[in-house]
């Protein structure tokens, strides 16, 4: 499948700045693999993404995204999209280019840019984040109906408990709202789960539901395990990412 730098900034936008936890993004690309990743501001959600097919202008460069709703904008401008010209532009720096901007210009004359973070810059607000990898012990794509009771239910008790507890019983897979005395609800997600997950970990139940709706068009997989790690991976055909949260005990 081809595709264009509009598709790219689209898709990477969609899974990142859209979702309201990211303040910026970084770029790495070499010839072969472009990747990204980010954390959130109280390192909460940690995400990891590498494109299906590399962008050429990003080989050999690190670049950063940030002030995510001017590129957004742009990308929302019709006569930018439909008809117009996008492309990534390249300056030279010590006898190498390395891209700078994304510049926008419609038939009509209309043009905008927008401006990368430079390496220095987005390397120093952003250190690398090291996954050394984790084994799991429940792996499901949640269905259409998971993800319905799952909205239904925090909207009924999110404003007062907005964490969930996921837990095995006989096989099945529970999410748990609430505890104690208050009022809580247990939810039924899969059946014939592989694996157990018994200690009590919690995660933001708005926040998980945010990122398994993006995988509306395409793969959302969710995974635990009963160390204090839920990971979410989604295939949108244009690049597969991953987000970790570690568990709130």
């Amino acid at each position: 499948m081809s595709q264009t730098v509009t598709d790219v900034f689209k898709d990477v936008l969609k899974h990142t700045h859209k979702l309201g936890l990211f303040e910026m993004v970084k770029i790495t690309g070499e010839a072969t693999v472009t990747e990204l990743e980010t954390v959130d501001a109280e390192k909460t959600v940690i995400f990891k993404g590498k494109l299906k097919q590399p962008v050429t202008e990003f080989a050999d460069s690190t670049v950063g995204l940030s002030r995510m709703g001017v590129l957004q904008g742009y990308l929302e401008f019709d006569d930018f999209i439909q008809n117009g010209d996008v492309k990534i532009v390249k300056q030279s720096r010590n006898g190498v280019d390395h891209p700078v901007e994304v510049s926008f210009e419609s038939k009509e004359g209309t043009d905008a840019h927008y401006r990368f973070m430079l390496a220095d810059v987005i390397n120093q607000q952003l250190k690398s984040i090291k996954f050394k990898g984790a084994a799991f012990d429940v792996e499901f794509v949640p269905t259409p109906k998971n993800l319905k009771d799952m909205k239904y239910f925090n909207s009924v008790l999110g404003a007062y408990e907005a964490n969930f507890s996921p837990k095995t019983e006989n096989g099945n897979l529970y999410f748990y709202v609430g505890d104690g005395a208050a009022d809580r609800t247990k939810i039924l997600i899969a059946e014939n789960i592989k694996g157990d997950i018994k200690r009590d970990w919690k995660w933001p139940l708005e926040v998980v539901l945010k990122i398994l709706a993006l995988g509306d068009n395409g793969v959302a997989k969710l995974c635990i395990n009963d160390q204090g790690l839920l990971k979410i991976e989604v295939d949108s055909g244009i690049g597969e990412y991953t987000y970790l949260l570690p568990a709130r005990s």
